[in-house]
């Protein structure tokens, strides 16, 4: 009896060490392990898609550009009766040598200046007004036509009763005559250099007493043009040039009294006539504003003033449009 309560108790102390619980598995039946959490596969950075290349545009031709032909240009001309034409020749020839206007039947030379060729046409101031044909052309074939359209002068008319003996001096025509030959001869040149660059100067200090292209008649006789402008002030008013050049005429004259004429090239010069005294010499290089003389009355006169004149391819014009602009062709 003894003996089977102490099995019982050794039998109890092992359950109770085991907690409670006996550790044999049942019969048949197999243990399986305690499953690991699933591990998440890796992530893949995505392939980037290669960009496609574009196929280039095949490149066009350049449209070709027409290169553009002689043409002549006018806007630079005072295109009136005692005016001139400045006549340009834009986008010459590349071989060209030389180059003429015609107008009106008379050829005028032209000068290279630049990229272009000019020549400068006096406008007479007796010529109709209207439209003209201006043709450029080379030796050997015509190269441009342009239209010039010229306007009238706007002159007024005056009648003038001189005594005898301020018209003396008309009634030699021998020595009329020759005054005229010698300073056409003069106004018959052609020097390729233009000395002059902007507009020209009032060459005296006065007031204009005759206006350019005045028509006036002497004693009930036709009318003829006033041919240049008198600047009127006292004897003695010093007389300038009125742009750069070269002096080729200094000296008494007949009509003219003591007169200064100035080449200042491209076929333009000026005058100044019925001066007291003279101080510019012929062949003299005369800078704008530098002095040539002295007012006066020598010459065919009725007063002191000095007898202004411009004269362009042989033609008198108006002096005073060279004050207006800057005239270089």
């Amino acid at each position: 009896m003894r003996l089977i309560l102490s099995l019982t108790a050794l039998l109890l102390l092992a359950v109770a060490c085991g907690g409670g619980q006996a550790s044999t598995p049942s019969p048949g039946v197999s243990q399986s392990p305690t499953p690991k959490p699933a591990t998440a596969p890796p992530t893949l950075a995505p392939t980037a898609s290669p960009t496609p290349v574009p196929t280039p545009a095949p490149t066009p031709a350049p449209t070709p550009v027409a290169t553009p032909g002689p043409a002549v240009d006018l806007s630079l001309s005072r295109a009136r009766q005692g005016g001139f034409l400045a006549v340009r020749l834009l986008n010459p020839p590349p071989a060209l040598t030389a180059a003429r206007v015609m107008f009106r039947e008379t050829p005028y030379p032209m000068l290279p200046e630049g990229d272009h060729w000019y020549a400068l046409i006096g406008l007479d101031t007796q010529m109709a007004p209207g439209d003209y044909s201006v043709e450029v052309d080379a030796p050997d074939r015509a190269l441009a036509v342009a239209s010039a359209s010229i306007g009238d002068g706007g002159f007024q008319f005056e009648s003038l009763t001189l005594p005898p003996s301020s018209t003396d001096l008309l009634s030699d025509t021998t020595a009329v005559d020759q005054e005229r030959a010698t300073l056409n001869q003069i106004y018959s040149g052609l020097t390729p250099l233009r000395k002059w660059s902007g507009p020209w100067i009032m060459p005296a200090v006065g007031i204009i007493s005759n206006p350019f292209g005045l028509q006036r008649s002497i004693n009930g006789g036709p009318y003829y043009p006033h041919t240049g402008t008198d600047i009127a002030n006292d004897k003695g008013t010093p007389v300038v040039a009125a742009a750069p050049g070269t002096v080729v005429l200094a000296r008494p004259m007949y009509l003219y009294g003591n007169a200064v004429v100035i080449d200042h090239g491209a076929g333009v010069f000026s005058s100044y006539n019925h001066l007291d005294s003279i101080v510019a010499t012929e062949g003299q290089q005369i800078a704008e504003g530098q002095l040539l003389g002295l007012m006066g009355e020598t010459g065919f006169v009725n007063g002191p003033h000095v007898h202004w004149e411009a004269i362009i391819s042989g033609v008198r014009t108006d002096a005073t449009l060279w004050t207006q602009a800057d005239i270089e062709p």
